[in-house]
């Protein structure tokens, strides 16, 4: 009989490594990982709340949460300023006239540069017997000594104080009253009837300061 053996088995083929665990490989890298998708949507919300967190600080010290823009269409509020002379004014007392309430500081480049431009426009209504106001706030965050320094120096005769008022924390309250930011200058146009016309956040020239005045005029009816 024919020798007949069982066949040899053929040796097993090497095992291939475990594909190795992502959360293991990848633990403490940003982005990677099995949450890793996940990741740029965590730090977007940190962003977002850290961003909501300062505007509530902020908003904090504004009466009714006034911010640019709010009270546009909407009653002025009533504010009143101790001019630089000692001079009381009452935002109520100029009904009548358009009112242009300019925010600025000595330490402010364009503040400096746009004051002439409103003396000059102030002069011409003066003149001409236009029903015009130009009213300077100076803000609560400049040095007293500097800003009395500054008008006297430009020899700014239209009507100019400082919004220093209160003894709370942060900026002024004719400042906080309009929500206006601490960029400077800012102004606030004000319509005969006493509503609030417009916003301009940055400086302005007597061509401009001629279109919003009239405008605020026309809109008024």
């Amino acid at each position: 009989m024919p020798d007949v053996r069982p066949p040899t088995p053929l040796p097993e083929a090497p095992s291939l490594p475990d594909e190795p665990d992502d959360q293991a490989t990848d633990h403490g890298r940003i982005g990677y990982g099995r949450m890793g998708r996940f990741t740029p949507l965590l730090l977007g919300l940190l962003l977002l709340g850290a961003i909501v967190a300062i505007w509530w600080v902020q908003r904090d010290g504004t009466p009714d949460g006034a911010t640019p823009g709010s009270l546009t269409d909407e009653q002025a509020p009533d504010v009143s300023l101790t001019l630089l002379d000692g001079t009381p004014l009452r935002l109520s007392d100029l009904r009548g006239k358009v009112v242009v309430l300019n925010f600025w500081a000595s330490w402010c480049t364009p503040c400096r540069q746009e004051m002439p431009e409103l003396q000059a426009y102030w002069d011409e209504a003066q003149r001409s017997g236009e029903a015009t106001e130009i009213i300077g706030v100076g803000v609560r965050t400049d040095r007293g000594e500097d800003a009395e320094a500054f008008v006297r120096d430009g020899k700014y005769s239209y009507p100019i104080g400082r919004d220093t008022e209160t003894d709370a924390p942060g900026v002024g309250p004719i400042q906080a009253a309009f929500g206006i930011p601490e960029a400077y200058p800012a102004t606030v146009v004000i319509r005969p009837d006493g509503t609030v016309d417009r916003y301009h956040l940055g400086p302005l020239n007597r061509p401009m300061l001629r279109y919003m005045v009239g405008a605020a005029r026309a809109d008024s009816g």
